[in-house]
C-alpha cells in the first residue's frame, strides 16, 4: 500500500460530504491521483503532474490539515477532481422540447416571464444553448431569464468569457454559430445578447433552497445524479422538485430515468429529451397500487450501487484519466442486490475490455463503445454488465426498439436488475404502454424491497460474536 491509498478512504469520505459524490462514479484511483496532484502543488511546489519526487505520507497528513481549514483548498481538489466535457446542443431533442414547452407555456400566460435552471453549468455551453434556443425560436430575451450554477469557480470564470474553442462545437448543423458566435483566431466569441440572458453563480446543487427564489418552468439537471449515493440522489431530486413550479419540466441524462421514476415524477413522454414532469395526485395514487412496498433512502445501503455509465448527456468528467466523461467509470446509482442469473449462462466478471467500452460511452464515443460491448460478450459470453451497456448506448442514439431488446436481454440474465427495469418501464411508458411501464416498475421496487430486506437480515446479529462483528463493521463503514 503505497502513502496516499492509506488515505483515501479518509478523503472520499470527505468528498462525499462536501459534494454528495460518490468516490467510486469518478473512476479508479481518481481520489488519489487528485490528492497527490494537490499534494504537490501546495506542499512541494512541483507541478501537478510531477511524479520525480516521492509524496511522503506526512505531507499528505499536513494536506489534509490544510483541506480542512482551507475554503480555497477544497475548491482546489475538487476541481481537480472534474473537469468540462460538455459542446452545445449536446442532445438536441432535448432542446427542441423546451421550445415547444416553453411556447406552449407563454401560449397560456403571455404575461409570463420563463426561468431556467442549469446545474451544473460547466463550461457555459448547456445555458448559453438554452439561451440560444429560445431566442431562435422567436421568444425575446425580456421574456426569459436563465440560470446557471456550478460547483467549480474555474469553469464558471471560463462561462462567462463566453470563448469557445473547436471542441464546443460538435455535430451538425453549426449554422447556430454563425448567427451567434464571432471567430476570434481559433476560437470563437460569444454575441453579448446571448450572454446578458445568462447569470451565472458558484453554488453547489444543495445550496438550492425551496422558496429562496421563485420556482423554474424548466431544470436541466443533466448526468450530475449519477455521480451520487443512493441518500444523495434522493435528496437532489427532492431539491429539484422543491424548486420547479407548477407544470414544470426537468431534464435529466438517459441514464438518470430510473432515478426520477423512484419518485413523483412522470415522463414527460416525449423521445430521446428524458423529461419529466411532477405527478398528478391520480398519478401517484396509481403508483401506489403498483408500488405497495414504500421505500425510504435508509432502506437501502449506500453499497448497492448502479452500474449506470451517462452516456450523451453529461456535463462534466472526472480529471483525465478519467472514465470518461463525467459519466464516469462505471458510475454509480442505488440498485437493487442482482438476482442470480439462470444456471445455463455463467456470469464472467467485467473484463478490461468492458470497462473500455464504458469509457468510450462516456465520452460519446459510440461506435468503439459498442464494438468493444459486443466483442466482451463474444469473448467471454453473455453478460449482463455488457447488455445493459448497450442498451443505454442504443438508447442515447435512439434506437428505442434496439434499446429494449438489449435490456430485456439484461433481465434474462438477472430478473432483479434494478436499472434495467426502470429504463425498460421509461421505454415502454414513452411508447404508450403504460400497463406494462407500471409491471416492470412494480418489479423494481419489489427487487429494491427484496435487498433492503435481505440486508437487514444480514446486519441482525445472532450471538456476541456477531454483534461485536457488526460493531466494529459499522464503524469501518
Amino acid at each position: 500500500m503505497n502513502a496516499a491509498n492509506a488515505f483515501v478512504p479518509r478523503f472520499e469520505a470527505w468528498l462525499l460530504r462536501e459534494t454528495g459524490i460518490d468516490a467510486s462514479s469518478l473512476g479508479i484511483n481518481a481520489v488519489e491521483r487528485a490528492v497527490l496532484e494537490r499534494v504537490r502543488v501546495t506542499r512541494l511546489g512541483l507541478a501537478a503532474h510531477d511524479t520525480s519526487v516521492a509524496v511522503d505520507p506526512a505531507e499528505i497528513e499536513a494536506y489534509w490539515q490544510q483541506l480542512i481549514v482551507s475554503r480555497d483548498e477544497r475548491q482546489g481538489l475538487i476541481e481537480a477532481l472534474v473537469v468540462p466535457e460538455t459542446w452545445f446542443y449536446r442532445d438536441r431533442e432535448a432542446y427542441v422540447a423546451l421550445a415547444r414547452l416553453a411556447n406552449e407555456r407563454l401560449v397560456r400566460d403571455p404575461m409570463h416571464v420563463l426561468r431556467v435552471l442549469s446545474l451544473p453549468c460547466s463550461t457555459g455551453e448547456e445555458p448559453y444553448t438554452v439561451a440560444m434556443t429560445l431566442l431562435d425560436d422567436g421568444i425575446g430575451e425580456n421574456r426569459f431569464t436563465v440560470d446557471a450554477f456550478d460547483i467549480s469557480a474555474r469553469v464558471i470564470a471560463h462561462a462567462r468569457a463566453g470563448l469557445y474553442g473547436r471542441n464546443s462545437f460538435r455535430g451538425h448543423p453549426l449554422a447556430f454559430r454563425d448567427r451567434h458566435f464571432t471567430a476570434v483566431d481559433d476560437s470563437w466569441q460569444l454575441n453579448e445578447r446571448v450572454r446578458e440572458t445568462v447569470r451565472f453563480s458558484h453554488a453547489n446543487l444543495f445550496d438550492l433552497q425551496a422558496g429562496a427564489q421563485a420556482p423554474y418552468d424548466f431544470i436541466f439537471c443533466r448526468n450530475v445524479l449519477i455521480y451520487f449515493d443512493r441518500e444523495a440522489q434522493d435528496r437532489a431530486i427532492r431539491v429539484l422538485d422543491a424548486n420547479l413550479a407548477n407544470g414544470g419540466t426537468i431534464f435529466v441524462g438517459p441514464a438518470e430515468t430510473g432515478l426520477m421514476m423512484r419518485h413523483a415524477m412522470t415522463s414527460a413522454r416525449i423521445p430521446l429529451a428524458f423529461a419529466f414532469r411532477r405527478s398528478t395526485p391520480e398519478e401517484t395514487n396509481a403508483a401506489r397500487v403498483v408500488k405497495p412496498l414504500a421505500l425510504s433512502a435508509a432502506n437501502l445501503t449506500t453499497t448497492q450501487a448502479a452500474r449506470a455509465p451517462a452516456i450523451t448527456a453529461a456535463t462534466r468528467a472526472p480529471a483525465k484519466p478519467p472514465l470518461a466523461n463525467r459519466a464516469l467509470t462505471p458510475p454509480r446509482t442505488q440498485s437493487a442486490v442482482r438476482a442470480t442469473p439462470p444456471a445455463s449462462t455463467p456470469q464472467p466478471a467485467a473484463e478490461p475490455s468492458l470497462a473500455a467500452a464504458r469509457r468510450h460511452a462516456d465520452a460519446g464515443e459510440f461506435d468503439e463503445a459498442e464494438r468493444l460491448a459486443h466483442q466482451h460478450a463474444i469473448v467471454h459470453g453473455p453478460n449482463v454488465d455488457a447488455f445493459y451497456l448497450l442498451g443505454l448506448i442504443a438508447d442515447a442514439r435512439g434506437r428505442s426498439a434496439d434499446a429494449a431488446d438489449f435490456y430485456r436481454k439484461a433481465l434474462y440474465l438477472d430478473p432483479a436488475h434494478y436499472e434495467a427495469l426502470t429504463h425498460l418501464a421509461a421505454l415502454l411508458d414513452i411508447g404508450g404502454d403504460r400497463a406494462g411501464a407500471q409491471n416492470l416498475m412494480q418489479r423494481a421496487q419489489r427487487s429494491a424491497a427484496r435487498t433492503a430486506q435481505s440486508t437487514q437480515s444480514a446486519q441482525t446479529p445472532t450471538d456476541d460474536a456477531q454483534r461485536s462483528r457488526g460493531f466494529h463493521a459499522a464503524r469501518r463503514s
